[in-house]
């Protein structure tokens, strides 16, 4: 079998299966650039010819060569293309389509685990007071995203949800009496997020009072976008990135990024280090397994410093003492 046909014929498994679209089009841009590589290197066509070697090869070739930009690809870019070759090969031999199995003793490139500082308290209150925005000779419009902003930043701090869900919530898809998020997460799944009080106020604030302004009618129907942008069309992902953009030069917050996935790592890591159980926290991020809720759990130093003073093993059965240090042992004076 000829590996493009192959590659056909995987990708329209991966619909079956529910794969969304963008992960469709990560498979089929990886994976043809593996088979050009592959013929082009070792004048390989049929998968029948694939070797353990060739994957390592690929592996290898990826770390040397590179991009179009002149930049290297990264490690976590490596490994990744490197899972949807590991997917493409598994599903080679379930599929019988080889005879020996390739991928025994093929490992993924390791990955550095990179410190990812997230917001503070004090960084999240600067981000709301900066969503002020819009004409200032236009004082409906300018209140109207306004509110917009802060339901938007309000939301993803509060819920964790992924930027795409955001985007992709609908007016049906809000439960005002119990407070509660009907979200399209990925794998084609829906899923229950629930709102807290205090930040389903914001969210209430905006449509009941802001986004018919934005919307140009007082109508609201079912399938119609939660958050709109200044034209009144559906607010898009690039329009919130852009949003966010805005407001890291507004409160001038540095050494972090300022996105809507930096919302979802707040959200996880303070909750996390508050007590709450990992299992809801995987459950209200939409993961499928612990194993990256964990993830996040390692983001924060604050909980792992408090219970490594109350157990550490040169002061036991002492009480916690708050003494201090000092921020550092270097001046740059």
């Amino acid at each position: 079998m000829k590996i493009q046909d192959a590659i056909k014929e995987f990708l329209e498994v991966r619909g079956l299966d529910n794969c969304s679209p963008k992960t469709i089009i990560a498979y089929e841009q990886r994976l043809r650039y593996f088979s050009t590589w592959l013929q082009s290197a070792h004048g390989i066509v049929d998968v029948e010819d694939l070797r353990l070697e060739h994957l390592r090869g690929w592996m290898g070739y990826l770390k040397r060569t590179p991009t179009y930009r002149g930049k290297s690809l990264s490690d976590e870019s490596i490994q990744s293309y490197g899972r949807s070759l590991l997917a493409f090969c598994h599903w080679l031999e379930l599929e019988e389509k080889i005879e020996k199995p390739i991928t025994t003793r093929f490992k993924l490139p390791r990955v550095e685990k990179k410190f990812v500082p997230t917001f503070t308290p004090d960084e999240v209150k600067k981000l709301l007071d900066a969503c002020e925005e819009g004409d200032i000779y236009n004082p409906q419009l300018r209140r109207a995203l306004t509110a917009r902003n802060r339901a938007i930043v309000t939301l993803l701090i509060d819920t964790g949800i992924r930027l795409s869900e955001l985007v992709g919530l609908r007016l049906g898809d809000i439960d005002k009496s119990d407070r509660v998020l009907l979200v399209h997460r990925k794998g084609n799944k829906w899923q229950q997020v629930p709102v807290s009080r205090d930040g389903f106020k914001p969210l209430h604030s905006y449509l009941a009072h802001h986004r018919s302004v934005l919307s140009g009618d007082e109508r609201a129907r079912k399938d119609d976008a939660v958050f709109l942008a200044a034209n009144g069309q559906p607010l898009t992902k690039w329009g919130v990135s852009m949003l966010f953009k805005r407001l890291k030069k507004r409160t001038g917050i540095d050494g972090k990024r300022v996105s809507a996935h930096q919302c979802r790592r707040y959200m996880a890591t303070t909750q996390l280090a508050s007590g709450r159980s990992p299992l809801d926290v995987r459950r209200q991020l939409g993961h499928t397994s612990l194993k990256m809720t964990d993830h996040y759990a390692s983001l924060t130093i604050d909980q792992l410093k408090k219970s490594h003073e109350q157990y550490s093993p040169l002061r036991p059965g002492r009480n916690v003492e708050h003494e201090d240090f000092g921020s550092g042992y270097w001046n740059d004076k």
